[in-house]
């Protein structure tokens, strides 16, 4: 029978995934304040050099990368950067290649080793019109063509991934299709296939995850499709069955025969939320009731005959209160960091242990809107703790700049490493990034409840 979105998974959809969503054609957060944080640097770092790693740090230390257009109000989506790789903006006086460059220079310089990239499935123009049905468009801004990529997007695809190798960094490419079906259609394989197909060995690729929803969703139950599919993680809360299951479970079967090794696939599981770890019931669901996205992960590759010891759980983990995603139910509260280290275990806990099965971030952070009481500085080094207590391989953390200039502003926000704009203002973010990852973390940080 056919899984889609309702009333109460709707509503849990807009709150996991509002990290990660904003795009042309979609709701991004409003400015709700002028206030900008402190600059800790107003001038261009030196070009970083090679040093020697500490044995104490985490292997994956990630960034999640927009790359900025420096000096405009908004820009480059990640699909600009590909379709218009090689072209000349006059006002830095060099191509999208060199300016992506010179960002990764300095992302490197912070100690990070992986960056975490996106590229949706997009239509081939740009519909400026409300972000509902029938007009559900995805700029070509925001990623590939769906469904068939054009010659350019996949040359300078391939092009960016040897820059990104020619940095020594590796990537972790979400490929994002909102056009998700129960049995993956004709289109599905062409566009997956086609990214496949001219990337799937580069060396530069640590892990391609299989991500995006349905093109459209029923959110109140009456059989109409009243909603545009959200382009985000996959919605493995509801269950191996529904649409997300089915499509991730052939995506990974389909990319492992185009001969991508099973160490380099995987989806993205939300983890940490309290209602959907209750697994409540929903009639809508696998069997009627919420799933643990890491479990539905799990049954998908015990499905494909997948080696523990090959698999990659890749994780979205943003740290908040335990009570403040339990809806209804009773819960007993958790400070972040003490939620953090029992879902980091809890991961453990379906998976297994010692069975060299690998966890990584795709994403992490602090999820919006922030709580007073916990920063984003101490969401970062409680998360990476708990990564190195539990066995975590490190993440990406959200993120190395907003979206736009109003993102900068908005305190209810997690704060990124770099403030927009045309010099290299850093947020006091970034002390502590550059910190984590080049010196290490020997002692668990000291919060108070």
């Amino acid at each position: 029978m056919k899984r889609i979105f309702k009333v109460g998974s709707s509503f849990l959809l807009i709150v996991f995934l509002i990290c990660g969503c904003g795009g042309i054609g979609q709701t991004v957060p409003a400015s709700t304040s002028t206030a900008l944080p402190v600059p800790t640097n107003t001038t261009i770092p030196p070009t970083p050099t090679e040093t020697s790693v500490p044995a104490n740090l985490l292997p994956v230390r990630g960034l999640y990368v927009q790359f900025e257009r420096r000096g405009w109000p908004s820009e480059w989506w990640s699909g600009q950067v590909i379709n218009d790789f090689n072209t000349m903006v006059e006002e830095l006086g060099h191509t999208v290649k060199e300016e992506v460059a010179l960002q990764l220079d300095q992302i490197k310089l912070l100690g990070v080793n992986t960056i975490a990239f996106e590229l949706r499935s997009s239509a081939a123009s740009y519909d400026s019109g409300p972000f509902v049905p029938p007009n559900c468009n995805i700029s070509p801004a925001l990623g590939l063509q769906y469904p068939q990529p054009t010659t350019t997007e996949l040359d300078n695809l391939v092009a960016f991934l040897d820059l990104v190798e020619s940095k020594g960094l590796k990537v972790f490419l979400r490929l994002v299709n909102t056009h998700m079906t129960d049995q993956p259609s004709t289109e599905n394989e062409t566009w997956v296939g086609s990214i496949l197909q001219r990337i799937g060995d580069h060396p530069a690729l640590d892990l391609v995850l299989f991500e995006g929803s349905p093109f459209l969703v029923d959110t109140n139950g009456d059989s109409v499709m009243d909603s545009c599919g959200g382009p985000a993680e996959p919605g493995l809360w509801e269950g191996p069955s529904s649409t997300a299951g089915n499509y991730v479970r052939w995506a990974i079967e389909y990319a492992h025969s185009q001969g991508v090794p099973y160490r380099k696939i995987s989806a993205e599981a939300i983890v940490g939320n309290y209602y959907v770890q209750m697994e409540p019931p929903n009639q809508f669901m696998t069997d009627g009731h919420f799933w643990d996205p890491v479990e539905v992960l799990k049954i998908i590759f015990d499905d494909l005959g997948v080696q523990e010891s090959e698999r990659t759980y890749a994780i979205s983990f943003y740290e908040h209160r335990k009570c403040s995603t339990a809806a209804e139910l009773p819960c007993e509260e958790e400070n972040p960091h003490q939620w953090a280290l029992t879902t980091a275990n809890g991961i453990f806990d379906v998976i297994g242990r010692e069975n060299g099965a690998r966890v990584v971030a795709v994403e992490m952070g602090l999820l919006p809107p922030v709580e007073p009481g916990w920063t984003t500085e101490q969401a970062l080094e409680s998360l990476v703790w708990v990564m190195q207590t539990t066995g975590i391989d490190g993440g990406c953390f959200w993120r190395w700049t907003s979206f736009d200039n109003n993102e900068d502003a908005d305190p209810s926000l997690a704060i990124p490493v770099k403030l927009r704009g045309a010099d290299y203002n850093f947020t006091p973010v970034k002390l502590v990034l550059e910190r984590l990852y080049t010196l290490g973390l020997t002692v668990e940080p000291d919060f108070n409840p």
